[in-house]
């Protein structure tokens, strides 16, 4: 037995000091330590079920009956609704159908004819558009800033009327370029869908210098009722003039074309003019 001889102090690791102050670092179980989390979550998940559980008891009100009623209310609930207005607000709002399928906008569809009543008044319209006088007692009417040159490219209807008989609504094409289309088809694209016109017998002719000339000025049908209704209803319109070799003349109608086409098919519908 060696007298005087202890044994050597457990050799500590850096492991088990901050850096910072040097000292020994306190080790958490993380076992332990989750577990004391969950007890503590379920303690507050306990605690908040039995607020919503516990009830009251109240006195009755009348005075035949000296007894507590055994009715309960759930402490912490709504209230019933004080008036018959609140409580139908709050049905409403109970019943609302609140799926997705609401605040999906639909789908955009082909637009066709439809006799809808007209809405402004005469005068609202004849103020927008242009009246001109054709000869003693007939006049035009016609969008303004359009007039009826061959030497304007321009793409709008009118109509004339004597006061006693309104003429048939007219589709005038005019295109005026160097570059001759001899056209007979053209395309629409309304809001996305493809609408046809034909001009039956387009006129042609040479304007000044190398630039020439081509009308289309017709009637518009029963068969052109829906194209109609399109160009005055749509939010844009894409026209194509279609040449004999294939060649596209292209136009995006601005917001005021498009207007101007409601304005005058609803004077002309306003002054009873029919399309058939």
């Amino acid at each position: 037995m060696v007298v005087g001889c202890s044994l050597p102090a457990m050799a500590q690791s850096e492991n088990d000091y901050d850096e910072s102050i040097r000292m020994p670092v306190r080790r958490l179980h993380p076992e332990r330590e989750r577990e004391k989390a969950r007890k503590k979550l379920q303690q507050e998940l306990d605690s908040k079920n039995k607020s919503h559980q516990d009830v009251e008891d109240w006195e009755d009100a009348s005075q035949n009956s000296g007894k507590k009623k055994d009715t309960r209310r759930v402490v912490g609930s709504s209230p019933a609704p004080k008036s018959t207005a609140d409580k139908s607000a709050l049905n409403a709002l109970l019943n609302k159908d609140y799926s997705l399928v609401q605040y999906v906008p639909a789908a955009p569809v082909r637009m066709v004819w439809r006799d809808e009543a007209v809405t402004e008044s005469e005068n609202e319209l004849l103020m927008q558009l242009n009246k001109e006088r054709v000869q003693a007692g007939v006049v035009r009417y016609l969008p303004k800033g359009v007039t009826m040159s061959k030497t304007e490219n321009a793409f709008f209807a009118y109509f004339i009327t004597d006061g006693a008989r309104v003429e048939p609504l007219r589709l005038r094409v005019q295109y005026y370029a160097d570059d001759p289309l001899q056209f007979n088809d053209i395309l629409f694209t309304i809001d996305g869908f493809e609408y046809r016109y034909r001009a039956v017998s387009p006129q042609r002719g040479k304007g000044t210098g190398r630039m020439i000339w081509e009308l289309s000025d017709q009637e518009v049908s029963a068969s052109e009722k829906d194209l109609l209704y399109a160009l005055s209803h749509a939010h844009w319109v894409k026209m194509y003039l279609v040449g004999s070799d294939g060649t596209k003349h292209v136009k995006l109608l601005t917001e005021t074309q498009i207007r101007d086409f409601y304005l005058v098919l609803q004077l002309y519908r306003l002054l009873g003019g029919r399309i058939v």
